[in-house]
């Protein structure tokens, strides 16, 4: 007994006897999304900033701190709820200079540095900085040298404290 095939009635596609600009069909690869377009260096995709070495702030500071940091000490630095930082943290801004600066008050780390590292100025901008802050600063100092001579008031020792009546207890 021989098995037999009923005829299918397909639609075959035919090829082109020619191949011409107009068929070649060019279809993105869906491989391709998080990769740079053509000649352009920039992703497609919005990633996070990164230090210098490629790392996000959550690693870099694993590393400046000698240890795992919490997600939790995170967004409590950050002041934000878990669900702001999670969605935060995929944002091509993030983290911005003001973030920045709670961290490094939260870790005692220099928010200088950590702004070099991310990006947001250059080592110039930070000298160009300082030195004007330290003319502004001398400047004033001279000025109020020249016009007033403020007094000086040292504090009390503990010894010469009396409780204010006026206070209420604690």
């Amino acid at each position: 007994m021989w098995l037999t095939v009923a005829r299918m009635s397909q639609n075959w596609e035919t090829t082109p006897k020619i191949v011409t600009a107009v068929s070649i069909k060019a279809l993105p690869s869906v491989c391709r999304e998080g990769l740079p377009l053509p000649g352009n260096s920039v992703y497609c995709v919005q990633v996070p900033r990164t230090d210098e070495n490629g790392r996000q702030l959550k690693a870099l500071l694993d590393y400046l701190l000698d240890g795992e940091i919490d997600a939790k000490d995170l967004f409590d630095a950050l002041g934000v709820s878990s669900s702001t930082y999670y969605r935060r943290i995929k944002e091509s801004d993030y983290p911005n200079a003001e973030e920045l600066r709670r961290v490094a008050d939260r870790f005692a780390l220099s928010y200088p540095d950590l702004q070099i590292q991310f990006g947001l100025m250059s080592r110039q901008e930070v000298w160009n900085y300082v030195r004007a802050a330290e003319s502004a600063h001398s400047a004033a100092a001279t000025l109020q040298d020249t016009t007033t001579k403020s007094a000086v008031r040292q504090r009390s020792k503990l010894s010469e404290l009396t409780p204010r009546l006026d206070a209420p207890p604690l």
